[in-house]
């Protein structure tokens, strides 16, 4: 970073997969006298006005370098970026190119490094992942998906066209109204998500007309400024002050772990913890060279994954030539190695896996869905699907899985998740319809057909199981 800037008037802005990483980076860099004014930290945890005042101060600088997760991926001009920094490979083709695409305001050219995280755990996979996230960019190739049908918002909406009244008791007519042009949000439908906020004490339906009002918890939602978004689940949280000042806020299982007298990690700087309590965390500053370590908050979640698209298209490039220029040489020698080794066993047409005394282990490429479906399709006991691979019990014969998603109807309700990401509307819905939302991912996405198709038409071959090691995370 320092031989970037040397001598220039020149910003960078660097995106990290989370916010841990983000205090992380922000923090290495700080603790560098040449760098230290000029680091800013942006995500969502801290407060929007402590976000606003860092875009503010980022765009206004000459030189200046800003730390952030995908906060800043769109719809905030924080001015010219001459450069993009991609700390880890992003999740998808869209958040790859929205994060690239911040940083060719000045010219018709975009300037991107894609580093490797050093505490990678597969720096091969990592960089495979990078390589099929430039080849897609560069060929305009992107996931399509057929428009989902969404449910979760249309609660939130009704909700917030109640409290905008006061809470008063609306009609359930005018508030289908709202939904007309949505075909998939028919009267019945509203009115189930009406009734399951009603029995959750969200709203109150009136004795005898057709109508809806304000329940208590509707009345927290607006006290904690809760009705404005969809929060994820994990959104319980704890604010964050110095003096009177909210910081930002963070996730209430933090009260188990940061205690006063302990140093934290936040916005970029550290603090001293003064108080901890459920009214919230105290801080007060401390000199940033203090010996004593800090730690950071931390913030539960699924951290970073990546969709069927971009998985298939990691065992596309696999099979691909590459331009040796858009990597480094070690990596490149890494990639090299590991083609020569699989295409003397397996070509793009056929499965590789891996047999264990207990397992079988098949390199789908086809993203954690899809595994999981396949293993629930096909009665698998005991299995363990990722991003890459499907560990299972029981071999698979790939000629009999269906080709199309919706064949997979007897496993959806064992396919259905309730993860810590769901946002708090979507869990406020009944139950029917939070699998439907959480199906339009599986159904609406056309790569899932394509990935099918491919499995189906192939044959496994058995390869030896140190072949990707490189490539996936061991047990």
């Amino acid at each position: 970073m320092k031989r970037l800037i040397e001598g220039e008037s020149i910003k960078i802005l660097i995106f990290a997969n989370s916010r841990r990483v983000c205090e992380k980076l922000v923090s290495i860099l700080s603790s560098d006298l040449a760098l230290e004014s000029l680091v800013f930290a942006h995500y969502s945890s801290l407060s929007p006005e402590l976000r606003i005042e860092t875009e503010k101060k980022f765009a206004s600088a000459k030189t200046a370098i800003c730390v952030a997760t995908s906060t800043l991926e769109l719809g905030i001009d924080i001015g010219d970026i001459d450069a993009v920094i991609l700390w880890g490979a992003p999740g998808s083709a869209e958040s790859f190119l929205q994060r690239i695409g911040r940083g060719n305001r000045r010219q018709n050219k975009t300037n991107a490094v894609c580093l490797i995280p050093d505490d990678s755990h597969s720096p091969l996979g990592e960089g495979i992942r990078f390589l099929a996230l430039v080849d897609a960019s560069k060929n305009g190739e992107l996931p399509v998906l057929d428009p989902f049908d969404l449910y979760g918002a249309s609660g939130q909406q009704c909700l917030s066209m109640i409290a905008a009244e006061q809470g008063k008791y609306q009609r359930i007519a005018n508030l289908c109204q709202f939904f007309d042009h949505q075909v998939h949000l028919s009267r019945s439908i509203i009115e189930d998500i009406l009734a399951e906020l009603a029995n959750d004490g969200y709203l109150q339906k009136h004795g005898f007309k057709n109508q809806y009002g304000a329940d208590q918890k509707l009345y927290e939602l607006i006290d904690y400024r809760m009705i404005y978004g969809n929060f994820a689940v994990n959104s319980q949280t704890v604010n964050v002050f110095h003096s009177t000042k909210i910081l930002g806020n963070v996730p209430s299982i933090n009260l188990l772990r940061v205690k006063p007298g302990s140093c934290v990690r936040f916005a970029g700087k550290s603090w001293f913890v003064k108080k901890a309590s459920t009214d919230g965390f105290i801080l007060e500053s401390i000199n940033t060279r203090s010996k004593k370590e800090a730690i950071d908050f931390i913030y539960p979640g699924g951290g970073i994954g990546f969709d069927a698209f971009l998985s298939n298209r990691m065992w596309t490039i696999i099979h691909s030539e590459i331009d040796k220029k858009l990597i480094s040489e070690k990596l490149y020698n890494d990639w090299s190695a590991f083609k020569k080794r699989l295409i003397d066993v397996c070509n793009y047409d056929q499965i590789p896996y891996i047999e264990k005394e207990h397992y079988y282990c098949y390199l789908t490429f086809g993203g954690y869905l899809l595994n999981k479906a396949i293993a629930l399709i096909t009665n698998q006991f005991d299995f363990k699907a990722d991003d890459i691979s499907l560990k299972c019990s029981l071999p698979i014969d790939w000629n009999s899985i269906p080709s199309e998603p919706k064949d997979f109807e007897p496993v959806f309700h064992s396919l259905f998740e309730m993860t810590s990401n769901q946002s708090l509307y979507q869990t406020l819905l009944p139950q029917n319809l939070q699998l439907q939302e959480y199906l339009q991912d599986w159904l609406k996405d056309r790569t899932i057909v394509t990935v099918l198709d491919r499995l189906k038409k192939s044959t496994a071959v058995k390869v030896d199981a140190d072949l990707f090691d490189s490539i996936i995370v061991s047990d």
